[in-house]
């Protein structure tokens, strides 16, 4: 599960979290206390298209933001804010957790920046190498940042099992809650208060036009949570609706602040992750696929993939000054475990690079930097870190897939190229 050390201890602001989230609601006499309303609607929009994607995959297939035109806000972008989970965090859960866990220890972070810094990664994460290809430096982890200088040039907002909904969801469900408080909601909340310190350098409407505004991936999470703690994934799949209308949420959020470009990646399939392979292992040869993945994570993945396409499409509908992308990460990373050797992995792309040993290298007890782990010898080599994030290598692939083609609709970097001729 990704950030699965358990939260011993937050920052002051958690303890407080009923007052700041309150106060969150409001942001320059702009009120957003009907978030909440908002959500609800869209979730029961969003309940009928789960409902017939489910009757009727086939014609929703072709229902995605890839058929709306680019009309983004230009590609000269002075900024970059990203929101999510441990796959998008590069320090907020390090500098938070009172107990960070196996993150904040070697092996992590070896392979570029030579020491751990808060990515569950070896290296660069897929937010890294969008920058780089954008020419905006690394981001400021929110949590690490106190100046507007810190966050001159973006910020990222992600953190370490971070889900799209909040806890009081998961309560009503009966389930643990011990995971972030940091739902993407309270990193919507952060946003506000990043813009507040930099509106005084630059109109708060050019600002948001002039950023791009990264989405997750986001949601899986909300999944993990419930399957990790027995649920069976019928009842998981009823999540759907609500996890959709939670991102959809946001990010009608953000296009109301401003935003003229936002990119929202679909999850992965979790299926070929050597932590799931490792928690569901079966000997059931039928659940799993050609490749060794197993059928169910990835269907299930695949259905909420369908879900907030076909939602992100309706956003852009309904605001066409407004570049709403969908970011493919399903098969992006599909590509790389059905064809390593394209892109110079190894031959065992369902193993993990760092882990306690087992068949796929994930042992769910010992992981990756908690002796005695193992770490392969060429970490480029590998797909997979360790067992529920990927490599560095796989990551700037993925980037690169999404930024120049063919994972995004529409690329970004591609558009920003014939814009400027």
């Amino acid at each position: 599960m990704r950030g699965y050390a358990v939260v011993r201890g937050t920052r002051e602001d958690v303890a407080s979290s009923s007052s700041s989230s309150q106060a969150a609601t409001t942001w320059r006499s702009r009120s957003t206390g009907g978030r909440s309303t908002m959500a609800a609607a869209t979730a029961s929009r969003v309940l009928v298209t789960c409902l017939f994607l489910v009757a009727a995959c086939a014609a929703l297939a072709s229902s995605s933001s890839s058929s709306e035109p680019w009309r983004g806000g230009g590609c000269n972008f002075t900024r970059l804010f990203s929101f999510g989970d441990s796959v998008t965090d590069n320090g907020n859960w390090m500098q938070y957790a009172h107990s960070p866990g196996a993150v904040a220890r070697p092996p992590y972070g070896e392979t570029f920046f030579r020491r751990p810094n808060g990515r569950f990664c070896d290296g660069r994460i897929i937010i890294d190498h969008i920058a780089d290809a954008l020419g905006i430096p690394f981001l400021t982890p929110y949590l690490a940042g106190n100046t507007s200088e810190d966050y001159a040039h973006g910020a990222n907002f992600a953190v370490g099992g971070a889900t799209a909904l909040g806890h009081d969801y998961f309560r009503k469900k009966n389930l643990d809650v011990r995971f972030t408080p940091y739902s993407l909601g309270w990193q919507m909340s952060w946003l506000k208060k990043v813009v507040d310190m930099l509106s005084s350098e630059q109109e708060t409407s050019e600002l948001m036009a002039s950023s791009l505004f990264l989405v997750g991936e986001i949601g899986g999470n909300d999944y993990n949570q419930a399957l990790f703690q027995g649920r069976s994934v019928d009842e998981v799949r009823t999540y759907i609706p609500d996890v959709v209308a939670g991102i959809s949420a946001s990010v009608t959020e953000l296009i109301e602040l401003g935003a003229r470009t936002v990119m929202v990646p679909g999850n992965f399939p979790v299926g070929c992750n050597p932590g799931y392979l490792t928690r569901f292992q079966t000997n059931d040869t039928a659940q799993y696929d050609a490749m060794g993945c197993l059928k169910w994570p990835n269907a299930l993945t695949e259905l909420h993939n369908r879900v907030l396409k076909a939602e992100l499409a309706k956003l852009g509908r309904r605001h066409p000054g407004v570049a709403v992308v969908y970011a493919d990460y399903f098969a992006a990373a599909m590509d790389l475990i059905a064809d390593p050797g394209k892109h110079g992995f190894g031959g065992e792309p369902l193993v993990s690079c760092c882990g306690g040993g087992g068949p796929y290298n994930a042992n769910l007890t010992t992981h990756c930097g908690m002796k005695p782990f193992t770490t392969c010898r060429n970490p480029y080599k590998a797909v997979s870190w360790d067992g529920f994030h990927f490599t560095d290598h796989a990551y700037k692939v993925i980037a690169d897939g999404v930024m120049r083609g063919p994972y995004a609709a529409p690329p970004v970097l591609t558009r920003c190229k014939k814009r400027r001729t």
